[in-house]
Formats: structure tokens, C-alpha cells, sequence
């Protein structure tokens, strides 16, 4: 099948990868990009990629995932799906050199198949850790083109790997209209998952109203219900005019260690008190380190309005996921366990390779734990992430 000339001719040549660089003006040879020729009007329609300057390295990173696999790695051992783990290409680091305070880490296949197989792990479903596509302040084209990058490259892993790779879609919020297209051709065209939401988008929290034609789209996809991973990230100050002027870290302590736990909480309340957590029936959530510091402040943000407090429990109960990500199993999941949350709302999660905490001791501590039976904790390594997403992998 020869590709659409026609499209070619939207991009310059220098922005694609070298793989296509030899089909342009000819229509013979299939060259290792051809879904994302038959694709490129998604590509680019709305979306100004070639103004963008980390382009030709995103296309780079694609092209050389395409050229990948797996022998050699022996997976026969294992079993756990990880529901909190993160990729990184080289295009995206090099934009993001720090996170949360930390160096930002690297990131290669050998290395996430290897980890994968050290800790029982036999599928991985990827998301991109905060910023996402909230590297450019204020710019709605440069975000939406980030994310295109992102989802490409996430979708190029899961067509490379996909017994192995799994992906959470990263959305271009605040800017809606380009994070519903996105959202759409994530999940209908690249084999997303579901997708990943942070605590807020440039200072916006999930609840925002601005976000209510967001929502309201998902909820409306065929194929549902929808999963949104919601990953912390900085607290942003804003200035009076609306301009985001400062990360909003009132301590000498990493964001990363501190804030990204308050972040949890503030959405989780946001999410509650608009009711956009309960509005929305086709709409399920996977939320970051067993919630964070949300138990700690459940009761005295919800016991103030029993109507609430009723319709929230039943949500918090039935539609949210806590994923295990961190050292939370040594002893904080059981302030999220003393609210009467069930067992089958827990899953796995490493949070390779940003943790900077053991990651076998932290998935040890389930294994370990007292307060969870044998068939529980089975559940916790696979069962629960198959029946938040309606799906079976095994």
C-alpha cells in the first residue's frame, strides 16, 4: 500500500524520522513508519508539529522503538501488572530535566524489561510522570503537540511490546478542546489504555468547570467505562491576571517528597466537592500512592455534609483505585483501609524509576502484610488492575 503523498507534503522532511524521509515523492517499499503515514492527517490535524523544535528528536525516539524487541528476556516467572510506572524518551528528558524537585531519571527498554522481570512483573502499564504536556506554560499548541509526541511514542512501545506494555494516554489539559481530540484518538486509534490526568493542569484542579466539556465527552465514548490515572504534580501559583508565575513549595523539602501527597488530597476534594467524581457513571479513576494525604482529611472535609459525605463513600468505594506506588504498604494504606475502602480497590504499582525508595521492599510490604489474606493480596498484584480496566491479560 503506498502512502498518501498528498500528507507527506503537510510536513517538511526534516521533521520525519529517516525511516520516511525515502518515501517521499515515491510509491514503492514499506517503510517501518507506515501506520503513521496512513495516520498522519491525526497527526497533524490541529496540531503544529512542525513548529516545534523537539520534533525531529520525538521522531527519532519512535523511530528507534520501532526497531526493538525483546529476545532474550525471560518472563516466564511473571505475573504482576504494574499500574504505576513511567516512561521516559530522551526527547521528552531533555525538555524536563528535573521532576519534582529531583533529576529527572533515564529511561530505556533493556533496562524497563529487565526491571519488570527482577520484581514479578509481566506487564507494565506506562504513563508519563508530571509535567506531561504542562511543560510550556500558557501555550495550548505547544502542549497539544507534546502530547501527540508522548502518545506516539507510548503507542510505538505497545505495538512493539504488547504483551508487555500497556499505556495511560496524556491528556493536553487545561486546554480542552485539544486534550477531548486527543482523549479520542488515544483510545479509538493508538490502543490506549486509558488516560493520565495530573492534580492540576497549570493551576486548574480537576474540578474546574472548565473542564466539564472534558468529562462530559469521555463519559459519552462507547467502549466504556474509562479509566483517568491521576498523577500529583507542582502546586502552581498564579498571578492576578491568571498568568501561573511560581511553583507554590512553601518548604526546603523536594515537592516530590512533600507536596505531590497534598496535591492527591486537593484533587480527590476537588473532584468530590463539584461532583464531578460522581456526575460522570462511565468515568473510573486510578489514583496515585493509595491517595495520598486524602485519609487524613477525609472527615473533617466530608462529615460537614452528611449528602456528601453518603454519595462520596459510594464512589470512593466503587469507582476509584488506589494504586500502591512507594513505600505505602509498611503502614499508610491502612488509614485508606480504616474507612472501610474494600481490598478489591487496590492495586499494584512500582512508580519505577522515580521511587526513590526500594522498590522490592515496597512490593514485599504487600506480600508481608497482616491485615491482607492470601487472596487478597493476589488480587492486589493482578486481579483488581483486570477488572478496574475490563480487561483480562492472562
Amino acid at each position: 500500500m503506498a502512502p498518501d503523498r498528498n500528507m507527506l507534503w503537510k510536513v517538511p522532511r526534516s521533521l520525519l524520522p529517516k525511516a520516511l524521509r525515502g518515501v517521499m515523492g515515491t510509491r514503492i517499499g514499506i517503510p517501518v513508519h507506515l501506520r503513521m503515514i496512513k495516520g498522519l492527517h491525526h497527526i497533524f490535524d490541529g496540531i503544529e508539529l512542525r513548529s516545534l523544535s523537539f520534533a525531529p528528536a520525538a521522531f527519532a525516539d519512535i523511530d528507534a522503538i520501532s526497531r526493538l524487541n525483546s529476545t532474550g528476556f525471560d518472563f516466564s516467572n511473571a505475573y504482576r501488572i504494574d499500574m504505576h510506572v513511567h516512561a521516559v524518551p530522551s526527547f521528552y528528558h531533555a525538555l524536563v530535566p528535573t521532576t519534582g524537585g529531583s533529576p529527572t531519571p533515564s529511561w530505556d527498554v533493556p533496562r524497563a524489561l529487565q526491571f519488570m522481570i527482577d520484581n514479578n512483573i509481566a506487564r507494565s502499564v506506562l504513563s508519563v510522570s508530571t509535567p506531561g504536556s504542562t511543560v510550556f506554560y500558557g501555550n495550548a499548541a505547544y502542549s497539544a503537540g507534546l502530547a501527540r509526541l508522548l502518545n506516539e511514542w507510548l503507542a510505538e512501545l505497545h505495538r512493539q511490546f504488547p504483551k508487555r506494555f500497556e499505556f495511560y494516554a496524556v491528556m493536553p489539559l487545561p486546554y480542552t478542546e485539544y486534550a477531548i481530540r486527543e482523549a479520542k484518538y488515544a483510545l479509538s486509534s493508538l490502543g490506549a489504555l486509558g488516560l493520565g490526568l495530573l492534580t492540576n493542569h497549570e493551576g486548574l484542579y480537576l474540578g474546574n468547570p472548565a473542564f466539564a466539556p472534558f468529562y462530559s465527552a469521555i463519559d459519552a465514548l462507547p467502549g466504556g467505562p474509562h479509566v483517568c490515572m491521576v498523577h500529583p504534580t507542582e502546586p502552581l501559583m498564579r498571578a492576578a491576571n491568571g498568568t501561573v508565575i511560581s511553583t507554590a513549595n512553601p518548604t526546603l523539602y523536594n515537592s516530590g517528597l512533600v507536596e505531590f501527597y497534598f496535591e492527591t488530597a486537593r484533587a480527590l476534594m476537588d473532584l468530590i466537592s463539584t461532583r464531578t467524581l460522581t456526575n460522570y457513571t462511565n468515568i473510573r479513576y486510578s489514583i496515585a500512592h493509595v491517595g495520598g494525604a486524602f485519609p487524613s482529611i477525609r472527615d473533617r472535609f466530608l462529615k460537614r455534609n452528611p449528602s456528601l459525605d453518603i454519595l462520596a463513600t459510594e464512589a470512593l468505594n466503587t469507582k476509584v483505585w488506589y494504586d500502591s506506588a512507594g513505600p505505602t504498604y509498611f503502614s499508610q494504606v491502612k488509614g485508606l483501609l480504616g474507612y472501610d475502602v474494600p481490598a478489591s480497590q487496590l492495586v499494584f504499582g512500582s512508580d519505577w524509576p522515580y521511587s526513590g525508595f526500594s522498590y522490592a521492599a515496597s512490593a514485599q510490604a504487600i506480600v508481608d502484610a497482616e491485615f491482607l489474606t492470601a487472596t487478597q493480596k493476589k488480587a492486589i498484584f493482578v486481579d483488581n488492575a483486570e477488572d478496574m480496566l475490563c480487561t483480562h491479560f492472562h
